[in-house]
């Protein structure tokens, strides 16, 4: 089974906020950090479009928050180290 990377960037001065949506993991991206989502290569496109991910903003956050539709429920820092699920406040 072959891996798919995307790895999503903050450049702003705010955390961002990932949320892997099929699952309940949510991740702080803080300001300068990078994640890396590892996904499957099979997964059926997330929309009508054929997209392997399909991403969202939430509206109605106090910041940028945004839901990424995958069956997978982890992150990675750049270094390969599991990144925490963060629940907390923006």
């Amino acid at each position: 089974m072959t891996k798919l990377k995307q790895t999503f960037a903050n450049p702003t001065r705010s955390p961002i906020f990932l949320n892997l949506e099929l699952s309940t993991a949510r991740f702080r991206l803080n300001p300068g950090e990078e994640l890396i989502l590892l996904y499957d290569s099979n997964d059926p496109p997330s929309d009508d479009n054929g997209s392997a991910l399909r991403i969202e903003i939430i509206p109605e956050c106090s910041g940028i928050e945004l839901a990424i539709y995958t069956a997978e429920s982890v992150m990675f820092y750049p270094d390969g180290r599991e990144a925490p699920q963060d629940f907390g406040p923006a």
